[in-house]
């Protein structure tokens, strides 16, 4: 509808386990040519789970929630499902994940577009207690950002609560690299600066994770 925001969509494709990327890549073709051709999907952004080389991570950027939701009650829908099932062995895939570009703020386009050029992305999905949103982003704008801003590691950050449920945050952080996250920050005192800033904030600790290699396949920001 005229006026909504577009939206990122968050999807984790856990494959069944394989020697190599490129039979994974073999696999999900056809799956992915599918949802490709969907209406409303602007951008395409494929790399993997450092954690666990089997894991895809897809990005997708919709012109809007309703385009994203008119994908997945279609007959092309039913299809993907049907297609990506033998790459997977079992597995399930995990989608809810969608949140909102703005114009203004920490989830603006501005924010979104060092992301997605990041070698290395920290996701963090954030559950804040009831009624802690508020406080959790004055919290987070006035200690984390400053600190993020000034590590010589971290080239960006974009954060908005999730659309299926605003009490849950999509945070991304740009690192230079896993290990300028791990190995150099997580070592500093500004990294703890940060979880006593937003530790009341959690209704669960946050175990963060992150995407590599990703790349753009379809489209743009």
């Amino acid at each position: 509808m005229a006026g909504e925001s577009r939206v990122i969509q968050l999807v984790l494709v856990p494959h069944r386990p394989v020697h190599t990327d490129n039979e994974i890549n073999k696999d999900l073709a056809p799956a992915f040519g599918i949802i490709q051709r969907a209406k409303g999907l602007q951008g395409v952004w494929r790399g993997r789970k450092h954690e666990d080389r089997h894991t895809q991570v897809a990005l997708f950027l919709w012109e809007n929630l309703d385009a994203s939701h008119a994908f997945f009650t279609s007959s092309d829908y039913t299809e993907f499902h049907k297609v990506i099932q033998p790459a997977m062995n079992g597995r399930k895939i995990h989608w809810q994940n969608h949140a909102s570009i703005k114009s203004l703020g920490l989830n603006d386009k501005a924010h979104l577009s060092k992301i997605l050029e990041s070698p290395a992305i920290e996701v963090a999905l954030t559950k804040v207690v009831e009624g802690g949103v508020n406080g959790y982003y004055s919290q987070f704008q006035k200690i984390v950002t400053p600190i993020l801003d000034n590590d010589p590691g971290c080239d960006g950050h974009f954060i908005g609560p999730l659309l299926e449920n605003p009490q849950d945050q999509l945070l991304f952080i740009n690192w230079k690299s896993v290990d300028a996250h791990h190995e150099d920050f997580e070592k500093e005192p500004t990294f703890n600066a940060c979880i006593d800033a937003l530790k009341d904030y959690y209704a669960e600790f946050v175990i963060p994770w992150h995407i590599t290699g990703l790349k753009l396949v379809q489209g743009g920001l």
